[in-house]
């Protein structure tokens, strides 16, 4: 007789260890014959991507398939990650590509696709997360959100000690343009010889 126990034990395991997170009738002995994936639509797409390729290759090994045949077991789901936060992501990473001594991101502190943006700048360049111009306090000091504490906090001496430092800046998804000017013209004005907005925006414009 095939000895059933380490089966049954796969099935308990995913059951506590997945309560209440399946559909009222969900039978992991069947149920995972063919899969697909779809993400929360402010996700980070390298995350996502990573977890689909994951997968996929969990099915390609269990059911020994090939290119060919993946598409019998894993659906080739569309990619529900939202246009403007899948945008934002790959302008962050292009930015992320030329030196900046510090980013600044503006949008909520509760947003989603914010914060994903501010852990991308993290793993490159000291972040400054803030919900507005006035967390900039002056040249000196910025009231920032802090994504692992979950809490402002002030840090002085924020702006590189360059006479001009390059600040890479950018903003979620829902955040209005016009909060974002507000920020490029409060960091200009610590500036001399600064330009006029408009000749930033027609500068960012070009790029």
């Amino acid at each position: 007789m095939k000895n059933i126990l380490p089966e049954l034990l796969i099935l308990i395991s995913f059951y506590e260890e997945f309560k209440g997170q399946y559909s009222v009738g969900f039978d992991v002995s069947k149920d995972f014959e063919r899969i697909g994936v779809v993400n929360q639509t402010t996700m980070l797409a390298s995350d996502t991507e990573e977890i689909t390729q994951f997968l996929k290759e969990v099915m390609r090994n269990a059911y020994q398939l090939d290119a060919d045949t993946i598409g019998s077991r894993f659906a080739d789901t569309r990619d529900t990650l939202c246009y403007a936060t899948n945008d934002n992501q790959t302008a962050v990473k292009s930015l992320l590509s030329v030196h900046a001594d510090l980013a600044i991101v503006v949008g909520g502190y509760n947003s989603s696709n914010t914060s994903h943006l501010v852990e991308l700048c993290e793993q490159t360049v000291p972040t400054f997360f803030i919900e507005d111009a006035s967390k900039i306090v002056d040249k000196e000091t910025i009231c920032h959100y802090n994504l692992h504490t979950m809490q402002e906090q002030i840090t002085h001496h924020f702006l590189s000690q360059k006479a001009n430092p390059t600040i890479l800046i950018t903003s979620g998804a829902s955040c209005p343009d016009a909060e974002v000017e507000k920020v490029i013209l409060k960091l200009n004005s610590f500036f001399e010889n600064r330009k006029e907005l408009n000749q930033i925006l027609q500068e960012i414009s070009e790029w």
